[in-house]
């Protein structure tokens, strides 16, 4: 499946569409942050994270850094919305028994702990002009990325994503967008493309300037095939 066929519909989305006026989907406070995650990792995360249940119960878990760093003077683009460097540690995601969770690519992936990096959309020969939108998180087995540095490579970050859905393909989510962050987190649903989508804010420091980053993950659903 190709990345225009994945990340459209986040355009789509963007363009504006229709939310649920009732939620089958809630955020809930996460429980403590896995055993699975490395002390090294864990000690850059938020211990108060999110927890997404639906109606035959949790779904999954997130927890986002204390701090991120951003670059200075941060402008978007059409293709790039975040400040992040690629390869950046975001957060940590636990996927819940019997949940049937999947990521953007409509890949299964298994009960388990991954951490989330920021990534962007390749602009080589396979991805050029397949997509506006080029920002994304990739998920990576917690037992096999330990460290909190930035992965530098895009091949190296998403060799090591596949491992999370044991493909050739990464493990992917798709952020949207961003508008202001708001007070508090919340979770939308795209009804006409069958997406939940959580809006939160995460620390963003540059230089000695701090301030909140608005972040939207499509933390469930698929793009169109």
């Amino acid at each position: 499946m190709s990345f225009r066929a994945l990340m459209i519909s986040g355009i789509l989305f963007a363009a504006g569409s229709a939310y649920a006026a009732e939620s089958t989907h809630k955020l809930a406070e996460a429980g403590k942050l896995p055993a699975a995650v490395s002390k090294e990792i864990a000690g850059t995360i938020n211990p108060q994270g999110l927890l997404l249940a639906g109606p035959d119960g949790p779904v999954c878990e997130i927890w986002l850094a204390k701090e991120l760093p951003i670059k200075a003077n941060f402008k978007p683009t059409l293709a790039v919305k975040y400040p992040f460097q690629p390869g950046q540690l975001i957060g940590v995601l636990k996927v819940s028994a019997k949940s049937d969770y999947t990521d953007f690519r409509g890949q299964e992936m298994k009960a388990g702990v991954y951490t989330l990096r920021y990534g962007q959309q390749p602009q080589d020969g396979n991805h050029i002009g397949t997509s506006e939108l080029a920002d994304f998180l990739l998920a990576l087995p917690a037992k096999k990325d330990i460290d909190p540095k930035p992965i530098v490579g895009f091949d190296k970050l998403a060799q090591r994503s596949a491992g999370a859905v044991g493909s050739t393909h990464p493990a992917i989510f798709s952020l949207l967008p961003t508008q202001k962050a708001g007070p508090k987190s919340t979770v939308q649903h795209d009804e006409d493309h069958e997406f939940w989508i959580i809006s939160t804010s995460v620390n963003g420091k540059s230089g000695d300037k701090t301030e909140k980053v608005a972040l939207r993950m499509i933390a469930i659903g698929k793009g169109a095939e």
